[in-house]
C-alpha cells in the first residue's frame, strides 16, 4: 500500500469516525443526562463512553492491523497498533483510560459550544453523516486490500 493511501485510510477510515464517535458519545450524554455539568456525572459519562470505544474498536481491528503492517515508520506503526484492543493488558488499559479522558472532554466540548436544542435537535445526525461519508470515502480508497475476502486475480 502506498505511503499517501496509508494516510486516506487512516484518516477517513479511522481518525475521523474516531472523532466523530466521540462527539456522538459527547451529543448523547449531553442529551440524556440532566445537569451533565456535575463532575460526578461527567466522569460516569466518560467511564460509559469509554466503553462504547472499545466496542465500537472491536469493529476495527482488521484494517487497523492491515494498515500498521503496510506502515514503514515504526512511530506511526506504534501508534495505529496503540489502538488496538488485541494487545498487553497495560496498553488496554492505557488505551481505555485514553478514551476515558477524551469522552470526558468531548462531553465538556459539546456542552459548551452547543445549545441544548442543538444537541437535542439534528447534531447527531449530521455527525452521523459525517461519520458514514468519511467511511466510505476510506473504504472506496482501499478497498481491495482491506476487505475481509481479497479478490483473486
Amino acid at each position: 500500500m502506498k505511503k499517501k493511501r496509508i494516510w486516506l485510510v487512516f484518516i477517513f477510515l479511522l481518525l475521523i469516525p474516531y472523532l466523530c464517535s466521540l462527539t456522538i458519545i459527547g451529543i448523547g450524554y449531553n442529551a440524556l443526562v440532566l445537569h451533565s455539568a456535575n463532575l460526578w456525572r461527567t466522569l460516569v459519562g466518560s467511564l460509559v463512553g469509554a466503553i462504547i470505544m472499545m466496542a465500537i474498536k472491536a469493529t476495527i481491528q482488521r484494517p487497523l492491523d492491515l494498515l500498521a503492517i503496510n506502515v514503514e515508520q515504526e512511530l506511526f506503526e506504534q501508534f495505529l497498533r496503540f489502538f488496538s484492543i488485541r494487545r498487553r493488558p497495560i496498553l488496554q488499559w492505557l488505551n481505555f483510560t485514553l478514551d476515558f479522558f477524551l469522552c470526558g472532554i468531548a462531553t465538556i466540548l459539546v456542552r459548551h459550544f452547543l445549545s441544548l436544542n442543538a444537541i437535542v435537535g439534528r447534531s447527531t445526525g449530521l455527525v452521523l453523516l459525517g461519520m458514514f461519508i468519511s467511511t466510505c470515502i476510506g473504504a472506496y480508497v482501499e478497498y481491495d486490500n482491506l476487505s475481509i475476502d481479497p479478490m483473486q486475480h
